[in-house]
């Protein structure tokens, strides 16, 4: 009986490891057939691209010296939201006091989205503006920005914008490389677009890890992603041209702030101005999704339809063939695929709602629900990313601003860019999926 049992386990494993391999394949068959040069095919960057990947994947994941930084970036993060929760408690009171609000008002309501998204976004956006100040995070990048270029073969611009988009969130990053932005090759705008689909800020990381999602897999999720962007984006976009900064990944940088009391200070102030946005939005989103749903069930109930199904319903059905295709179980492809298509509807930010509410209540719209562990984390890497309809706008109008003379070329880049986030967020969750037993 257990040598029944040890074969099952290792054919199952066989076979997943199989699908994953199938996975991988598919997602890059896609990007090649929305290429605009299927005969330019970028087999260096690809190959080196995936090794990245892989490399950054196992250290982190599978070594012990991996597993060390994984646990650091745990224990940082959590300083973090204690740090904030602190900051928030002072303005908030009670409100931002998470024993007091489950105690009264039980534990499914004791998380206020503005309050915790608030918190973490400023002080992390205060912290990485005083690193910016010091050049502390220059160095970071530029390390990074080497090893992505000297492999892959990338320009240094886009290959900065990849380093930068690590930390930062994609408006931002795009102002690190604003001197380059109106020569660049319209291979480097499809890169730099895509690079910020796929990615999320590190306050944003913050946020989500407040929600109960691993910093750590966040963290090697942004990772994993930025050699990922720039090989789908080559894909699909191929270079024909010399970029002007082909040789050459120095970072040139304005710091703009007079010491480091003014970068907190300056910091503070744009996260709260990302807060504000990002609250604005899911208001808008939550809303209009609501209203969208209604009118759908409306008329299903006039049709006689017992079990009106909803557009979440629906996006999950499309999307549970990719959930399948990174290593989800067959029987969680479904709730896996609907957490996938309300990422691209609405944004990330309710899919990992959604995926917070089934790992530590089981419930998805009040109804009992469970991903194993592996689905779990596997989504945990697939969200991570901004593609979705709305990042089009803001990309467009963000780095529209920064090189007007661009804004043609980042509205014809930008659906595609979108795509190509979404298949660079699905290669990074396959790959994990690979490396999980």
């Amino acid at each position: 009986m257990a040598f029944q049992t040890g074969v099952t386990l290792l054919v199952s494993r066989m076979l997943s490891k199989c699908i994953g391999c199938l996975g991988l394949l598919v997602f890059l068959f896609l990007a090649w057939i929305l290429s605009d040069n299927r005969r330019k095919f970028p087999w260096r960057t690809v190959g080196c691209g995936l090794f990245l990947q892989f490399g950054f994947a196992v250290f982190i994941l599978k070594t012990p010296w991996g597993q060390g930084l994984f646990g650091v970036i745990q224990k940082i993060f959590d300083k973090l939201l204690l740090a904030s929760s602190e900051g928030l408690k002072f303005a908030f009171g009670p409100l931002a006091d998470h024993s007091i609000m489950d105690s009264h008002f039980g534990s499914e309501h004791s998380f206020i989205f503005a309050i915790s998204v608030t918190g973490s976004i400023v002080i992390v956006s205060a912290l990485s503006t005083l690193l910016y100040h010091y050049g502390i995070l220059q160095r970071a990048v530029h390390f990074m920005a080497v090893i992505m270029q000297k492999t892959m073969r990338t320009s240094g611009s886009e290959s900065l914008a990849a380093a930068v988009n690590m930390f930062v969130g994609q408006t931002e990053s795009a102002l690190v490389i604003k001197l380059y932005l109106d020569g660049m090759t319209l291979s480097e705008i499809m890169a730099l677009m895509t690079i910020g689909m796929a990615t999320i800020a590190s306050g944003i990381m913050v946020t989500y890890t407040s929600m109960g999602m691993n910093a750590g897999h966040l963290l090697t999720a942004s990772v994993m992603s930025a050699p990922g962007a720039l090989l789908i984006a080559k894909i699909m976009v191929p270079e024909t041209r010399q970029s002007e900064t082909a040789s050459s990944s120095k970072l040139k940088t304005e710091v703009h702030t007079a010491n480091g009391i003014d970068a907190l200070c300056r910091g503070a102030s744009e996260g709260m101005a990302i807060a504000i946005n990002v609250m604005a939005m899911v208001i808008s989103f939550v809303a209009v999704v609501w209203l969208a749903n209604f009118i759908l069930t409306w008329f299903q109930q006039k049709a006689g339809v017992a079990q009106p199904i909803n557009i979440q319903t629906v996006v999950g059905w499309l999307n549970a063939p990719m959930a399948w295709l990174m290593g989800v179980p067959s029987a969680e492809c479904a709730t896996a695929g609907r957490l996938l298509g309300e990422r691209v509807i609405l944004n990330e930010f309710f899919s990992y709602l959604d995926l917070s509410s089934i790992i530590k209540n089981h419930t998805l719209d009040g109804q009992p629900t469970v991903l194993s562990d592996k689905a779990a984390i596997i989504m945990t890497y697939a969200l991570c990313g901004f593609a979705n309809f709305s990042s089009i706008a803001i990309q467009v109008g963000g780095i529209g601003a920064i090189a007007p003379t661009r804004r043609a070329d980042l509205v014809k880049c930008g659906v595609r860019a979108m795509i190509g986030g979404l298949l660079t967020c699905y290669l990074s969750a396959t790959i994990a999926g690979l490396l999980l037993n």
